[in-house]
């Protein structure tokens, strides 16, 4: 026998195939009780009173649940079905059954309850945590951090460099750069091999020790804060993989995160095609070809993605449309369904992309 199982405003419901009830569990007249239970419904949550209802079917032989969740019950085989005839009996009739089941006596009450339900509803989901809205201002933060880092570590280098120019040359990056001169201060205290020798012939001007500590305070303090845009680095890559496990693992936690933070949230960015989450961070070079000035871009912040920067330039357009697509599949899932499939996913975009490269070698 198969049941067809839903819930609404008085309860939830058990039917045949015929439409005929089998089995019920009214819910007590409580707005907060009822408001949890429609809140799981709609996050396709097996609620208390379903579970119940299946459990009790199966033990007078039910074979077969029809629902719209992904849980299954052990011992009965249940089939999701978004359009669960279940949910359209209970939308058209609910109100005919709330009277007739005694759940209330008036339809005046039902409105009531209507009314208070929907508003219970609107304040749990104001008050939901949207993690993808903290990523976004998380992200922002970390890219308004680098820039001015980048900005105050190119000034340490030019105020050092009148110091000791040959370190400037020597040390390219910045973190390093910085961690050098918070270490050592003066030239004459360098112990790195090569910088030892360079120190002692450098062309700099003098410094006194008040300048020589004015800068070493200044790069120390600079050093915390590239361990501090490391830690916030780890949080965003933390946060992106519990948002979008999926999306992560195809696109790379800092990816997704950037993607999601320039699509304006995860909801958005599922509702994208996936040529527009392909051009996601392009948007200045497509509105500039849109204009008559320069190429059509073939990727956004995807450029960055290894698969693409490891690519032949002559297939990095088709390795980011390949991307795209899989991207866009991934988000919906992570939006939508909750499921992780970022194992089985990121399989087969790696053995897409390994197809890809051998066929262009080959050329």
């Amino acid at each position: 026998m198969r049941i067809y199982v839903a819930t609404c405003l008085i309860g939830s419901f058990a039917f045949d195939k015929d439409k005929n009830i089998l089995l019920y569990k009214l819910f007590p007249k409580d707005v907060e009780l009822i408001s949890d239970r429609l809140a799981e419904a709609d996050r396709k949550e097996i609620t208390s009173e379903e579970r119940e209802i299946v459990e009790e079917l199966k033990e007078s032989g039910a074979q077969e649940v029809v629902w719209d969740k992904a849980d299954q019950i052990e011992g009965i085989s249940c089939i999701q079905k978004e359009d669960n005839p279940a949910q359209q009996i209970l939308r058209d009739e609910f109100r005919k059954l709330a009277i007739d089941l005694k759940w209330t006596n008036s339809q005046a009450e039902i409105n009531q309850m209507l009314t208070k339900v929907n508003i219970e509803l609107s304040k749990k989901k104001l008050r939901q945590t949207k993690k993808d809205i903290i990523l976004i201002q998380v992200v922002n933060t970390y890219d308004s951090i680098e820039e001015n880092m980048n900005t105050i570590s190119e000034h340490i280098r030019e105020w050092y460099g009148l110091y000791f120019p040959e370190l400037t040359k020597s040390v390219a990056d910045h973190q390093k750069f910085i961690e050098l001169v918070a270490k050592y201060g003066t030239r004459e205290n360098f112990r790195e091999d090569k910088l030892s020798e360079i120190a002692k012939k450098s062309a700099g001007m003098d410094f006194d020790s008040n300048d020589i500590k004015a800068i070493s305070d200044f790069a120390e303090t600079m050093k915390i804060m590239y361990q501090t845009k490391e830690k916030l680095s780890q949080y965003v890559e933390k946060l992106a993989t519990e948002i979008a496990p999926n999306a992560s693992a195809i696109a790379t936690p800092i990816i997704t995160a950037r993607m999601i933070s320039l699509a304006g949230g995860i909801e958005r960015m599922a509702k994208m095609p996936s040529s527009t989450i392909q051009l996601l961070g392009a948007e200045r070079a497509l509105f500039r070809h849109l204009k008559g000035q320069g190429r059509a871009p073939k990727y956004g912040v995807l450029f960055l993605h290894p698969y693409v920067q490891n690519s032949p330039k002559a297939i990095r357009g088709k390795v980011a449309r390949l991307l795209a697509s899989k991207i866009s599949l991934a988000v919906k899932i992570d939006k939508y369904s909750k499921k992780d499939q970022s194992a089985q996913m990121k399989k087969e975009v790696a053995r897409k992309i390994d197809e890809l490269q051998k066929t262009a070698k080959k050329k």
